[in-house]
């Protein structure tokens, strides 16, 4: 594909977002409208209610004034049940229109302006994810996650941290190409993971501008995997269903036939026996309940629209097995656990809830119902939540199919250890910007040696071909035309920091980068490093010794990869290394004293460096060659100048 075809393809996905987006927003405004029109009604309705009962208390007849009271308070009634559903019906499109004017963000190369880039998942102490921007600001996680639940955020960061088997990598792979496929199916995934993330707004017609955290179900799910207590003691399970009914009953013989007091007594003090015998339970189950229950049933369209996706690839059918093992689907747990807990709600009736729990064991019987629940369903609750998130994770990768045309799934080789590419790009370049490249590795214990001068690209590169062994990993598709690898421990040194507060230099911090590449080939999989400025923090002599050492090393242990150095003087290795190092390096163009780059790799070493160059572009006069006198002394009038 040339590049003016892709960009035209960008433009074309673009603007179908960009449509979409435009029309969800009409159609929310249509609905915003109608719903400011029922309020009005609806608070007139209030007012005639108001009123008329006011007239029909005063005329002491139902004849009008109680007649329209009535009518009016049906409309009331009619128009409060309109009204939510309308209410409801417009927050969905306008978060259909946020869903595609984030995807509109991701084509046009503003992902940076999304507002979760997964910086908590960062770590300085893995691999590779602080290299390659796998995390935080402008990251490949920022660029690709449509996840909004907690477990599809965890399950997206496991997929980018840790490699897959080759198995698991073509599972992923199908399931990616079909969810591919189904648009419509995606961002109305989407669409409801914002509603568990979204909470109302006082004004309705107001658009969100941010997210907040995503809620977290866990202390339901550690009460829903724990075990029953109060169905575990015989005298509550029996006592309180039955003990309600005999004071009830004893309580209307004696007022209606006159029967002793002792038949309701006797039956309402085992009832405080049964409210102190089961207080702490019932108080923890129901502060475990009212805190998390929002966030839990907020789960619940989610699952029902995965149970019912109709997506043929083995992954997500896999998916929607484990989610329909149970007794009963997801989606009618979730609906007859609203129910249960919507009997707690009693407990916030200040007025009623007393009489209800002495009288009825209110509580108690609402926490054995729970508990009925919890052995029966609840256990199998987290298995719900990770599926989910499972199948948002892969509905994340699959929005690269659709938003990037020079994308591939690359092949996974099993046989051979090689890394092999062709107009290899940086996923995190927009399409209209991004320059492509070769690259092979053919074999193992081969490497490649990529000189250049300074901002020619060889950051870049080695962060393309990074990233693309990590989507590759995760089961994703990559930016290049063809992409064969084999299964490999990512290991790169290209971004060193140092830390003044534990004593630690740049130069030391590097050599620890380099022995943990270095430990990482005595390990399961081969090795596929990316050393950029290897060893840059040290002298000349002392830098060419220990790099190519390091570089030698790393061959001998079957490894693959790439160095990069802006040290001319590396490039002359040993004959043994020569025959496993192929030599490449970008370059630069001058034209009338302006600096352009291509970021297009060439074979061979680079001739030149551009230092000096972009010195005097700065404006500071170096002279281009080292002159052959010595230093001059200052001029009278230069030295009696103060020092600055």
């Amino acid at each position: 594909m040339t590049a003016s075809e892709s960009v035209e393809l960008l433009k074309a996905r673009r603007d179908f977002y960009r449509e979409r987006e435009r029309r969800f927003s009409a159609e929310a405004g249509v609905l915003g409208a109608r719903s400011r029109l029922i309020s009005n009604f609806r608070g007139l309705s209030f007012a005639v209610l108001v009123v008329a009962a006011i007239w029909s208390f005063v005329d002491k007849s139902f004849v009008p004034g109680g007649a329209l009271a009535l009518a009016a308070g049906l409309a009331f009634a009619v128009l409060v049940v309109i009204h939510g559903r309308v209410l409801a019906e417009e927050d969905d499109k306008r978060r259909w229109a946020r869903v595609n004017h984030d995807s509109e963000l991701r084509v046009t190369g503003q992902w940076t302006k999304l507002p979760d880039d997964g910086a908590r998942f960062a770590s300085e102490e893995h691999a590779y994810a602080g290299d390659l921007d796998v995390f935080g600001k402008n990251s490949l996680f920022q660029r690709i996650n449509v996840a909004h639940t907690r477990y599809g955020h965890e399950r997206l960061a496991g997929y980018l941290r840790r490699p897959a088997s080759a198995a698991v990598v073509r599972q992923r792979q199908a399931a990616v190409r079909a969810l591919a496929g189904a648009v419509e199916l995606r961002q109305e995934l989407e669409s409801l993971s914002l509603a568990v993330v979204e909470r109302p707004s006082d004004e309705p017609n107001k658009k969100q501008e941010g997210l907040n955290e995503p809620p977290d179900p866990e202390p339901l799910l550690r009460w829903a995997e724990s075990e029953p207590e109060l169905l575990g003691d015989p005298v509550t399970r029996w006592g309180a269903p039955v003990l309600p009914v005999l004071v009830v009953v004893g309580i209307v013989l004696n007022v209606q036939l006159g029967l002793p007091s002792l038949l309701w007594l006797v039956p309402f003090l085992g009832n405080f026996l049964i409210l102190a015998r089961a207080r702490k339970v019932t108080d923890r189950v129901f502060n475990a309940v009212s805190v998390t229950e929002g966030a839990f049933l907020r789960y619940g369209a989610m699952l029902e629209l995965v149970e019912k996706a109709d997506v043929k690839a083995e992954l997500v059918q896999s998916i929607q097995e484990r989610l329909l093992s149970g007794e009963q689907r997801p989606s009618a747990g979730m609906q007859e656990f609203r129910r249960k807990v919507g009997w707690f709600d009693l407990r916030h009736s200040g007025l009623v809830h007393p009489f209800a729990a002495l009288f009825l064991l209110w509580d108690v019987n609402c926490v054995l119902a729970l508990e009925r629940w919890q052995r029966r369903t609840g256990r199998g609750a987290r298995g719900w939540f990770e599926a989910l998130g499972e199948f948002e994770a892969l509905s994340s990768l699959s929005g690269l199919v659709d938003d990037e045309p020079g994308c591939s799934f690359p092949e996974i080789e099993e046989s051979a250890t090689v890394f092999e590419a062709t107009q290899l790009g940086h996923v995190l370049i927009p399409g209209d910007r991004r320059v492509t490249n070769d690259v092979t590795l053919p074999r193992a214990g081969t490497a490649l040696l990529v000189t250049g001068s300074n901002m020619s690209g060889k950051s870049t590169f080695l962060r393309a071909m990074g990233l693309s062994a990590v989507l590759a990993y995760a089961g994703a598709p990559v930016i290049a035309s063809r992409l064969r690898l084999s299964l490999c421990a990512v290991c790169t040194s290209i971004r060193i920091s140092d830390s003044l507060g534990s004593g630690v230099s740049h130069f030391y911090a590097e050599l620890n980068k380099l022995k943990a590449v270095v430990e990482a080939t005595r390990g399961k999989h081969p090795v596929f490093f990316l050393l950029d400025e290897i060893l840059h923090g040290t002298n000349s002599l002392e830098r060419q010794i220990g790099a190519r050492w390091v570089l030698a090393e790393l061959l001998q242990h079957a490894a693959i990869g790439v160095v990069t150095t802006h040290d001319m003087e590396l490039c002359r290795l040993d004959e043994e290394l020569m025959t496993r190092v192929e030599q490449a390096h970008f370059r630069e163009s001058v034209t009338n004293d302006e600096m352009t780059f291509d970021y297009k790799l060439r074979p061979g070493p680079v001739t030149a460096g551009n230092a000096l160059r972009l010195m005097r572009l700065l404006g500071l006069d170096v002279p281009l060659q080292e002159s052959a006198g010595s230093i001059q002394e200052p001029t009278q009038s230069e030295a009696s100048q103060p020092p600055r």
